[in-house]
């Protein structure tokens, strides 16, 4: 029962994108033998990128899993630290992940050549019957850029779609009852409209018109075009291979094997090939000292009790038992100088959430702890972080989402008019029915309702206004629900600094 969606847990429901949590201690290398030689390194993005490997309890043989960003992290550090490494090869095919990751990435790339290394990418095509906007995105940072002879540039920009069922629930004589705090809290609009309301077409025109921008200027500047330019390629897409190389998106169009002969000219000579991922274990920076910096990752939605996995959907589920423990465990380690918690959440259980923020307090109180938000740390995912000695986000991450929304779907006149079911009720308590899936909520429900409501929202601005040093009325008027992207967080004060892991 503590998980079902319509009750008075206060979700904080965004979307989905679910995983448990997980530590990384950094600052130790392997101490495993170096490779001797000149090499090129070479890195294969298919599939969803995410922040770590989640461990699930079981999987399907023969199957393998895609890289993770922490581990493409480390083995770009190694490289860039490697007088060996003449540079890196990185082939992109239907690569899944979000806005925050690919700049990220970008970043990543960006310092590899900053310290002297080629970085190479091929694309068979940047999207397939699909968009390939981000793909090329992070593409595009690469000091060159190959496309195959038949391959297509999807650059075809940003897409919002929201799905309302107001009218599928009328026919089903399902009747929505929500109710929220925060007037631009929009995760009930699904159930309760028809269209989106004016607030929330507001708050995701201001995401869009923010992320658009990250990438129109990310790719101008990488590929050394005007803005105006990218604009056009964009409104003009999908572009042929022949296409994109005229208006300087990429800068070859050949085949996978003419792309490894012209690895070989970039490194000045034939070297051999390396995987990036395996020379990062190897190579791995060794730390100075025996005190270490622990990454904590904390993905998906967050729920009462222990972290879980669920088989329906092969992901798992942040616990705010399981999280709070690793936290406990790490208050306690003196080996342990400060902690990064690495967040990437929609938000959730209002009441796992609070649970969760006390674990941060108390772990603050004996060492820094640093937020840094991945694709989404909203709402709930938010609230855990609110109390952080530090908060760093992407300028692409959403965040945000101060508010609260909660209700149900009275299922009474489904039943009964459509099945021909029928219930007679008996009940001790003026409340005893609060939570009853059956009717929606009267209007002395909804006022009890309300006020709890309003209760957890002013927590919830509290902790902000405590966490961040800001005051409580200028906490309620950037929060009320809204969405930012990371960059209009930072210049509310709702983030301290943007960046990546």
């Amino acid at each position: 029962m503590r998980r079902l969606l319509f009750t008075l847990l206060a979700l904080f429901l965004l979307g989905l994108g679910i995983a448990v949590g997980g530590i990384l201690l950094a600052g130790k290398g392997s101490g495993l033998p170096a490779f001797d030689g000149a090499r090129i390194l070479t890195l294969e993005l298919d599939g969803r990128l995410e922040d770590y490997a989640a461990v699930v309890p079981f999987s399907l043989p023969g199957e393998t899993r895609p890289p993770t960003l922490a581990a493409i992290w480390r083995g770009l550090d190694a490289a860039r630290r490697s007088p060996a490494v003449r540079g890196v090869a990185l082939r992109i095919r239907d690569a899944d992940f979000g806005l925050a990751k690919a700049v990220e990435l970008r970043r990543q790339i960006d310092a590899t050549v900053a310290a002297g290394k080629f970085v190479a990418c091929y694309l068979d095509t940047a999207g397939e019957g699909s968009n390939g906007t981000l793909e090329y995105f992070v593409a595009s940072a690469c000091s060159s850029l190959s496309l195959a002879p038949a391959g297509e540039l999807n650059l075809l920009g940003l897409w919002s779609d929201a799905l309302f069922l107001r009218g599928t629930l009328d026919k089903l004589r399902i009747e929505p009852s929500f109710l929220t705090a925060g007037r631009f809290k929009s995760a009930a609009e699904t159930f309760t409209e028809e269209e989106h309301s004016p607030e929330a077409r507001a708050a995701i025109e201001r995401v869009l018109d923010g992320y658009f921008a990250q990438l129109v200027d990310g790719i101008a500047a990488s590929r050394e075009l005007p803005p105006e330019a990218v604009r056009e390629a964009i409104d003009s897409a999908p572009l042929s291979a022949a296409a994109a190389q005229t208006a300087g998106l990429v800068d070859d169009v050949e085949f996978p094997d003419q792309f490894e002969a012209r690895l070989d000219e970039l490194a000045g000579g034939a070297v051999e090939r390396s995987g990036l991922l395996a020379w990062g274990r190897r190579h791995a920076a060794d730390g100075q000292g025996n005190r270490r910096i622990a990454v904590v990752f904390a993905r998906g939605v967050i729920v009462r009790g222990g972290d879980g996995f669920e088989a329906w959907s092969g992901e798992s589920y942040i616990g705010s038992e399981g999280l709070g423990e690793q936290l406990r465990q790490l208050a306690e380690d003196d080996g342990v100088a400060a902690v990064v918690l690495r967040v990437d959440s929609p938000g959730g259980s209002a009441l796992a959430s609070d649970l969760i923020l006390r674990r941060v307090e108390l772990l603050r109180e004996k060492k820094p702890v640093v937020v840094s938000m991945s694709d989404v740390a909203a709402s709930g995912g938010y609230y855990i972080a609110a109390r952080a000695s530090r908060i760093v986000a992407e300028p692409t991450t959403l965040t945000g989402s101060i508010g609260v929304v909660t209700g149900k779907l009275a299922t009474a006149r489904f039943q009964e008019e459509l099945l021909g079911a029928r219930h007679e009720t008996l009940s001790r308590g003026a409340n005893a029915g609060l939570y009853s899936s059956l009717q929606p909520w009267s209007e002395g429900e909804r006022e009890i309702v309300e006020r709890r409501l309003e209760e957890i929202y002013s927590r919830f601005l509290g902790h902000v206004a405590d966490g961040r040093g800001l005051p409580l009325a200028r906490v309620n008027e950037v929060a009320q629900g809204r969405v930012w992207t990371g960059a209009d967080a930072a210049a509310h004060g709702l983030v301290d600094e943007l960046g990546g892991l």
